[in-house]
Protein backbone atom coordinates (compact mmCIF):
# COMPACT_ATOMS: atom_id res chain seq x y z
CA UNK A 1 0.00 0.00 0.00
CA UNK A 2 1.54 3.18 -0.96
CA UNK A 3 1.30 6.37 1.34
CA UNK A 4 2.61 10.18 0.73
CA UNK A 5 3.68 12.32 3.24
CA UNK A 6 4.07 16.45 2.45
CA UNK A 7 6.60 17.96 3.79
CA UNK A 8 6.06 22.00 3.47
CA UNK A 9 7.96 25.20 3.83
CA UNK A 10 5.34 27.36 5.77
CA UNK A 11 4.18 30.78 3.98
CA UNK A 12 3.46 34.33 5.41
CA UNK A 13 -0.09 34.20 4.54
CA UNK A 14 -3.28 31.81 4.38
CA UNK A 15 -3.76 31.50 0.76
CA UNK A 16 -0.14 30.88 -0.02
CA UNK A 17 0.07 28.12 2.18
CA UNK A 18 -3.79 26.80 0.79
CA UNK A 19 -2.07 26.99 -2.81
CA UNK A 20 0.88 25.20 -2.04
CA UNK A 21 -0.96 22.72 -0.15
CA UNK A 22 -3.37 22.37 -3.36
CA UNK A 23 -0.35 21.96 -5.47
CA UNK A 24 1.41 19.24 -3.17
CA UNK A 25 -2.07 17.12 -3.09
CA UNK A 26 -2.11 17.02 -6.28
CA UNK A 27 1.17 16.18 -7.29
CA UNK A 28 0.95 13.38 -4.48
CA UNK A 29 -2.19 12.03 -6.23
CA UNK A 30 -0.18 11.72 -9.64
CA UNK A 31 1.41 8.89 -7.61
CA UNK A 32 -1.47 6.67 -6.50
CA UNK A 33 -1.23 6.92 -3.29
CA UNK A 34 -3.84 4.80 -0.47
CA UNK A 35 -3.51 8.06 1.72
CA UNK A 36 -2.03 11.51 1.70
CA UNK A 37 -0.66 13.25 4.80
CA UNK A 38 -0.40 17.17 5.51
CA UNK A 39 1.59 18.55 8.54
CA UNK A 40 0.03 20.26 11.55
CA UNK A 41 -1.05 23.84 11.40
CA UNK A 42 -0.13 23.81 7.55
CA UNK A 43 -2.47 26.57 6.69
CA UNK A 44 -1.54 28.69 9.60
CA UNK A 45 0.72 31.75 8.32
CA UNK A 46 4.37 31.43 9.65
CA UNK A 47 3.70 28.31 11.49
CA UNK A 48 2.55 30.11 14.54
CA UNK A 49 5.37 32.57 14.13
CA UNK A 50 3.15 34.81 16.52
CA UNK A 51 0.72 31.87 18.35
CA UNK A 52 -0.54 34.48 20.92
CA UNK A 53 -4.17 33.85 20.46
CA UNK A 54 -5.94 31.10 19.53
CA UNK A 55 -9.26 32.20 18.81
CA UNK A 56 -7.78 34.83 16.79
CA UNK A 57 -5.68 32.05 14.38
CA UNK A 58 -9.19 30.46 14.24
CA UNK A 59 -11.29 32.79 13.14
CA UNK A 60 -8.60 33.61 10.38
CA UNK A 61 -7.50 30.23 9.45
CA UNK A 62 -10.29 27.33 10.26
CA UNK A 63 -12.88 27.61 7.97
CA UNK A 64 -11.01 28.52 5.00
CA UNK A 65 -8.63 25.72 5.73
CA UNK A 66 -11.64 23.03 6.06
CA UNK A 67 -13.46 24.39 2.95
CA UNK A 68 -9.72 23.52 0.91
CA UNK A 69 -9.64 20.24 2.46
CA UNK A 70 -13.46 19.17 2.15
CA UNK A 71 -12.73 20.65 -2.11
CA UNK A 72 -9.45 18.82 -2.59
CA UNK A 73 -10.18 15.58 -1.21
CA UNK A 74 -13.22 16.03 -3.70
CA UNK A 75 -10.89 16.47 -6.14
CA UNK A 76 -8.45 13.32 -5.54
CA UNK A 77 -11.53 10.97 -4.87
CA UNK A 78 -10.48 7.72 -3.64
CA UNK A 79 -7.70 8.43 -1.60
CA UNK A 80 -7.55 9.26 2.09
CA UNK A 81 -6.58 12.80 2.68
CA UNK A 82 -5.18 13.69 6.41
CA UNK A 83 -5.41 16.76 6.30
CA UNK A 84 -2.88 17.91 9.57
CA UNK A 85 -4.59 20.34 11.54
CA UNK A 86 -6.88 23.58 12.61
CA UNK A 87 -7.61 25.42 15.34
CA UNK A 88 -11.09 24.62 15.55
CA UNK A 89 -13.90 26.17 18.03
CA UNK A 90 -16.19 23.53 19.83
CA UNK A 91 -18.29 24.70 22.70
CA UNK A 92 -16.10 27.70 23.59
CA UNK A 93 -13.06 26.31 23.39
CA UNK A 94 -10.52 26.06 20.51
CA UNK A 95 -8.91 22.22 19.68
CA UNK A 96 -6.03 21.84 17.78
CA UNK A 97 -7.84 19.25 15.55
CA UNK A 98 -6.45 16.74 13.07
CA UNK A 99 -8.92 15.34 10.01
CA UNK A 100 -9.30 12.85 7.88
CA UNK A 101 -11.28 13.14 4.73
CA UNK A 102 -12.12 10.87 1.86
CA UNK A 103 -14.53 11.47 -1.78
CA UNK A 104 -14.87 14.94 0.40
CA UNK A 105 -16.60 13.53 3.37
CA UNK A 106 -14.82 14.29 6.36
CA UNK A 107 -14.78 10.61 7.86
CA UNK A 108 -13.58 11.33 11.56
CA UNK A 109 -11.59 14.24 13.39
CA UNK A 110 -8.97 13.96 16.16
CA UNK A 111 -8.40 16.78 19.52
CA UNK A 112 -4.85 17.16 20.48
CA UNK A 113 -4.72 15.53 23.78
CA UNK A 114 -1.49 17.30 24.87
CA UNK A 115 -0.54 20.66 23.95
CA UNK A 116 2.37 22.34 24.56
CA UNK A 117 3.00 25.05 26.85
CA UNK A 118 3.01 27.82 23.86
CA UNK A 119 -0.52 26.11 22.64
CA UNK A 120 -2.21 26.42 26.38
CA UNK A 121 -1.03 29.84 26.77
CA UNK A 122 -3.04 30.81 23.70
CA UNK A 123 -6.15 29.17 25.08
CA UNK A 124 -5.92 25.91 23.12
CA UNK A 125 -7.96 23.57 25.32
CA UNK A 126 -6.73 20.08 25.60
CA UNK A 127 -8.73 16.80 24.28
CA UNK A 128 -9.77 13.58 25.83
CA UNK A 129 -10.50 10.96 23.16
CA UNK A 130 -7.97 8.30 21.84
CA UNK A 131 -9.20 7.69 18.09
CA UNK A 132 -8.46 4.74 16.02
CA UNK A 133 -10.49 4.93 12.35
CA UNK A 134 -11.29 1.10 11.54
CA UNK A 135 -10.82 1.64 7.15
CA UNK A 136 -10.00 -0.87 4.22
CA UNK A 137 -6.47 0.19 4.22
CA UNK A 138 -5.58 -0.33 7.93
CA UNK A 139 -7.05 1.00 11.45
CA UNK A 140 -5.47 4.47 11.54
CA UNK A 141 -4.29 5.71 14.54
CA UNK A 142 -4.52 9.71 14.82
CA UNK A 143 -2.34 11.92 16.99
CA UNK A 144 -0.55 14.77 17.18
CA UNK A 145 3.04 16.26 17.98
CA UNK A 146 3.52 16.40 21.19
CA UNK A 147 1.19 13.56 21.73
CA UNK A 148 4.00 11.29 20.80
CA UNK A 149 5.75 12.25 23.64
CA UNK A 150 2.32 10.92 26.05
CA UNK A 151 3.40 7.10 26.70
CA UNK A 152 0.09 6.08 28.25
CA UNK A 153 -1.74 7.92 25.21
CA UNK A 154 0.66 6.06 22.38
CA UNK A 155 -0.16 2.53 24.06
CA UNK A 156 -3.72 3.43 24.63
CA UNK A 157 -3.83 4.11 20.61
CA UNK A 158 -1.63 1.05 20.05
CA UNK A 159 -4.25 -1.29 22.53
CA UNK A 160 -7.38 0.21 20.04
CA UNK A 161 -5.58 -1.41 17.53
CA UNK A 162 -3.74 1.21 15.33
CA UNK A 163 -1.61 -0.39 12.56
CA UNK A 164 -0.81 3.46 11.21
CA UNK A 165 -0.45 5.84 13.34
CA UNK A 166 -0.40 9.89 11.66
CA UNK A 167 1.70 12.35 13.44
CA UNK A 168 1.75 15.41 11.89
CA UNK A 169 4.01 17.41 13.34
CA UNK A 170 5.08 21.15 13.85
CA UNK A 171 7.82 21.30 16.30
CA UNK A 172 7.75 24.95 17.34
CA UNK A 173 8.75 27.26 20.05
CA UNK A 174 11.28 26.09 22.62
CA UNK A 175 11.53 22.39 21.08
CA UNK A 176 14.90 20.95 21.41
CA UNK A 177 17.37 20.11 18.41
CA UNK A 178 16.48 16.15 17.62
CA UNK A 179 18.90 14.23 15.44
CA UNK A 180 17.03 10.68 13.62
CA UNK A 181 13.60 9.87 14.94
CA UNK A 182 14.18 8.06 18.11
CA UNK A 183 10.84 8.37 19.68
CA UNK A 184 8.94 7.41 16.53
CA UNK A 185 11.28 4.75 15.68
CA UNK A 186 10.98 3.01 19.36
CA UNK A 187 7.18 3.40 18.93
CA UNK A 188 6.92 1.72 15.77
CA UNK A 189 9.28 -0.73 16.82
CA UNK A 190 7.27 -1.23 20.28
CA UNK A 191 3.78 -1.40 19.34
CA UNK A 192 4.31 -2.76 15.81
CA UNK A 193 3.13 -0.01 14.07
CA UNK A 194 3.80 2.41 10.73
CA UNK A 195 4.04 5.79 11.46
CA UNK A 196 3.56 9.02 9.16
CA UNK A 197 5.27 11.24 10.40
CA UNK A 198 4.88 14.86 8.55
CA UNK A 199 6.30 17.84 9.38
CA UNK A 200 7.34 21.50 7.88
CA UNK A 201 11.24 23.07 6.91
CA UNK A 202 11.87 24.96 9.45
CA UNK A 203 10.75 22.09 12.15
CA UNK A 204 13.10 19.92 10.19
CA UNK A 205 16.34 20.92 12.78
CA UNK A 206 13.55 20.72 15.86
CA UNK A 207 13.08 16.68 15.24
CA UNK A 208 10.37 17.62 12.53
CA UNK A 209 11.95 15.90 9.91
CA UNK A 210 9.26 14.36 7.53
CA UNK A 211 9.21 10.21 7.54
CA UNK A 212 7.65 7.36 6.89
CA UNK A 213 8.66 4.45 9.59
CA UNK A 214 8.22 1.22 9.68
CA UNK A 215 9.27 -1.32 13.12
CA UNK A 216 11.95 -2.54 10.93
CA UNK A 217 13.32 1.05 10.21
CA UNK A 218 12.87 4.34 8.07
CA UNK A 219 11.61 3.75 5.16
CA UNK A 220 12.16 7.06 3.94
CA UNK A 221 13.25 11.03 5.11
CA UNK A 222 13.31 14.22 3.39
CA UNK A 223 16.23 15.89 2.63
CA UNK A 224 17.54 19.15 4.21
CA UNK A 225 16.52 20.76 1.28
CA UNK A 226 14.61 23.79 2.12
CA UNK A 227 11.04 23.35 -0.10
CA UNK A 228 8.13 21.70 -0.27
CA UNK A 229 8.50 17.74 -0.93
CA UNK A 230 6.69 14.73 -0.95
CA UNK A 231 7.77 11.71 0.29
CA UNK A 232 5.95 8.63 -0.84
CA UNK A 233 6.50 5.02 0.39
CA UNK A 234 5.12 1.46 0.06
CA UNK A 235 3.58 -0.09 3.70
CA UNK A 236 3.39 -3.95 3.38
CA UNK A 237 0.36 -4.52 5.24
CA UNK A 238 1.48 -8.50 5.54
CA UNK A 239 4.76 -7.99 6.69
CA UNK A 240 3.34 -5.24 9.41
CA UNK A 241 0.69 -7.86 10.66
CA UNK A 242 3.01 -10.71 10.98
CA UNK A 243 5.87 -8.61 12.79
CA UNK A 244 2.74 -7.59 15.08
CA UNK A 245 1.58 -11.61 15.57
CA UNK A 246 5.04 -11.95 16.40
CA UNK A 247 5.43 -9.41 18.99
CA UNK A 248 2.05 -10.23 20.70
CA UNK A 249 3.68 -13.86 21.65
CA UNK A 250 6.66 -11.80 23.69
Amino acid sequence: MRVSVLHMAIRPNLDDNLKAAKTQVIKAAKQKPALIALPEYFSVPNCMGDFTDAAAISRETCNKTLDFLQDISAKIGNIYLLGGTVLQEDGGAYYNTSTLWKNGALIAKYKKISPIDCELKAGVAKGSTPLVVDTEIGKLGLIVCADSFNAELVKTVAGLGAEIISLPVAAMGAHPPVKGHPLTEAMARNYGVFVLKVGNVSSSMRGGRSAIIAPWGILGEVTDAPEDSILTAELDMEKLRAYRAKLSKT
